[in-house]
């Protein structure tokens, strides 16, 4: 029975919100911005078909090159972590008594 309240109350609310129509106040400033598609594509397929090592495709934009470092300084830091837990297991060391 308590089920079926909650139910009938969040149908009430949902016809109530479908008449007032959506107020997005907040979203509004995202959705209204204009499109930069076009020149993140034409950023993307600069060089032609043949990218490859010297320019790659997920270093093109502004900021690529730090986003792509901090990606590459967790994956290290997480490998040298994970190398060293090996290590003391290997050996027996770094135990917590």
């Amino acid at each position: 029975k308590y089920f079926y309240t909650i139910m009938f109350a969040a149908r009430s609310m949902t016809r109530v919100a479908a008449r007032v129509g959506q107020r997005r106040t907040i979203v509004d400033g995202l959705t209204a911005k204009e499109s930069k598609i076009e020149e993140v594509r034409k950023l993307q397929n600069a060089g032609g078909v043949t990218q490859g090592a010297p320019n790659p495709t997920y270093l093109k934009q502004s900021g690529d090159m730090a986003t792509f470092a901090f990606g590459m300084g967790l994956i290290t830091f997480a490998m040298l972590k994970l190398s060293n837990g090996y290590w003391n297991m290997a050996h027996g060391t770094g135990k917590l008594d």
